[in-house]
């Protein structure tokens, strides 16, 4: 903090670090995954703050105890004694809110709690929120989510660009105010896909696909066309692009490239045949945080800037301040580190990276995740750009406005198989939950 003060109950506190809040009762959930891999559930919620045995020693019954309490209360599908690696992302947010719940706070900060939750989760987390504020603790939620802002809170501080632009009670302001307040103009509900960009010729064919999480998947992607995927979270949507990505393999099925039957062993084989995958997770997968943003952007094409072995330093700039002034990255600079930025400029180094490898058929995986509106309604644009262009969309998202204002047609999932097509003329989101929830009846 470079200046202004903090106060505590009335008293005037200084805060020096994690330890030092956490020491006064303040507890954050953070957007990103804060999480050990090769540890169990329940070491993470504990993690530092280890029940102890008579003999001094960890007392791991107590903490797996203690924790199956916590994911209980949570309805969690999974055991406090699972590593986390085995989890899915939605689990993995699950584990971070537990992290903080078993601790005796006094101010909780959540920051994008349900960004990769189920309606199921978030109704559970909504309910654990309504019993805290009961005890009295205090909550902080941070959301670009305008539906759960005026289900959980009373009032609502707004910043814009980094500066406060007013504190309101939610009863007293209606949803499309607070949107103006948050981006400084009207934004109404857009549809993207009035106008099908997209042709007759099909460049992607999927049959019978099998793999991880889910079987017998087909579905044709056509040029130019935005084709989304929708269903609850495990419905098997990641795991189908996954494999089509090459990270995993598929156990069987068939896909057709542009007329000719292809295998794809590994992510290079997609690279090689013109398939570029935006992950789900950014930090993790998508970019290298300590890198520059000039090193990210140019990562997945490195061939292209080097010759007699010499690397071409001018070219690599050149091309990364091209996609920095083209997205408009904040700040605009190549060399600082893509950690630094934030959430929705993170994703343009994403995009911006994928992009330099100019793929034919381009997935994206929950883009709009954690991002703000503004940022958001920049994405969306850049989608339908890239399909006017002639790019080829597949798009995840878990956020059904986004999927019935951008696609062309949606791809419905439920328990690892297709349970529906539809066009973006027949799109509701009442006809996609339908779907999603395996109630469809023909």
């Amino acid at each position: 903090m470079d200046e202004g003060e903090i106060y505590l109950k009335g008293k005037k506190v200084e805060i020096r670090g994690l330890t030092s809040a956490r020491d006064m009762g303040i507890v954050r959930v953070h957007q990103e995954l804060q999480v050990i891999p090769e540890m169990t559930v329940g070491q993470n919620i504990f993690l530092g703050r280890e029940p102890k045995t008579r003999l001094g020693l960890i007392d791991y019954d107590e903490i797996y105890r203690q924790s199956d309490e916590i994911l209980n209360e949570l309805d969690a599908d999974f055991s406090s004694r699972e590593l986390i690696k085995n989890l899915s992302t939605a689990q993995m947010q699950m584990v971070e809110i537990s992290k903080a719940l078993h601790q005796n706070f006094l101010v909780l900060a959540l920051d994008e709690p349900t960004s990769s939750l189920t309606s199921n989760e978030i109704d559970k987390l909504m309910s654990t929120m309504d019993q805290l504020r009961k005890q009295g603790k205090s909550i902080i939620y941070i959301s670009h989510r305008i539906e759960e802002v005026f289900r959980i809170a009373d009032r609502a501080t707004v910043l814009r660009d980094g500066k406060l632009m007013g504190t309101v009670d939610i009863d007293k302001i209606s949803k499309q105010e607070l949107i103006r307040l948050m981006v400084g103009r009207n934004i109404t509900d857009q549809k993207f896909n009035e106008k099908y960009v997209g042709t007759n010729e099909t460049i992607l064919e999927v049959r019978n696909l099998s793999g991880k999480g889910f079987s017998d998947v087909s579905f044709s992607l056509r040029k130019g066309e935005v084709l989304g995927f929708s269903g609850l979270i495990g419905a098997g949507r990641t795991e189908v692009v996954r494999t089509l990505f090459g990270i995993d393999r598929a156990s069987s099925g068939t896909i057709i490239l542009k007329g000719k039957t292809i295998s794809i062993k590994n992510p290079w084989d997609a690279r090689k045949y013109g398939i570029m995958l935006i992950p789900e997770d950014r930090k993790l997968q998508g970019m290298v945080g300590t890198l520059a943003n000039k090193n990210n952007i140019t990562l997945s094409n490195l061939s292209r800037y080097k010759k007699n072995g010499i690397i071409l330093h001018n070219k690599i700039a050149a091309d990364a301040w091209r996609y920095v002034n083209l997205f408009q990255i904040n700040p605009p600079d190549i060399e600082i580190e893509t950690r630094f930025l934030s959430g929705g400029n993170q994703q343009k180094v994403v995009l911006s990276r994928n992009l330099n490898t100019e793929p034919d058929i381009l997935i994206l995986d929950e883009p709009t995740r954690g991002i703000d509106i503004n940022v958001k309604f920049e994405i969306y644009k850049l989608i339908r750009q890239l399909a006017e262009e002639g790019k080829s969309i597949i798009m995840i998202s878990s956020e059904l406005p986004e999927i019935i204002s951008l696609c062309d047609r949606v791809i419905v999932m439920y328990e690892g198989k297709v349970q529906g097509e539809l066009l973006n003329t027949e799109l509701s989101e009442e006809l996609i939950m339908t779907y999603a929830m395996g109630e469809y009846k023909k």
